[in-house]
C-alpha cells in the first residue's frame, strides 16, 4: 500500500512537472506580445502627441535619462495650451517609452 502512494505521487509529480514545462513557453510568449503590444501603444501615443509641436525625430533623436525625460516632458506640458494634453497615465507612459527606447537602442547597437 506505501508503494502504491509512493507511485501515486511519483507519476502525479512527474504530470506537474510535464504541465509546467509546457506551459511556460506559452506564458513566456504572451507576456513578450503584451510587451510588444504595449510598446506600439506607447509608440503611437508619443508619436500622436509629440508630432503636435515638433518633428518626431526631434523626441527619437534626443539622448535623455528617464529624469530628464521627466523635466521634458513636464516641459512640453506647460507649453501646450491644453490642460488635458497628456493625463498622469499617458505622462507615465510617454516617459517610460522614451527613457526606455534610447537604452535598449544603445544596448542593440553594441
Amino acid at each position: 500500500m506505501n508503494s502504491w502512494k509512493n507511485y501515486a505521487k511519483s507519476v502525479f509529480g512527474a504530470v506537474l512537472f510535464a504541465s509546467l514545462l509546457v506551459a511556460a513557453p506559452l506564458s513566456l510568449a504572451t507576456a513578450e506580445e503584451t510587451a510588444e503590444s504595449g510598446d506600439t501603444a506607447a509608440k503611437a501615443l508619443v508619436e500622436k502627441k509629440c508630432s503636435v509641436c515638433h518633428s518626431i525625430d526631434r523626441a527619437y533623436g534626443a539622448s535623455k535619462n528617464h529624469s530628464e525625460w521627466v523635466q521634458t516632458v513636464e516641459k512640453m506640458m506647460r507649453y501646450s495650451d491644453r490642460m488635458d494634453f497628456l493625463n498622469q497615465k499617458e505622462k507615465e507612459i510617454v516617459i517610460d517609452f522614451l527613457a526606455n527606447r534610447k537604452s535598449s537602442q544603445a544596448d542593440s547597437e553594441k
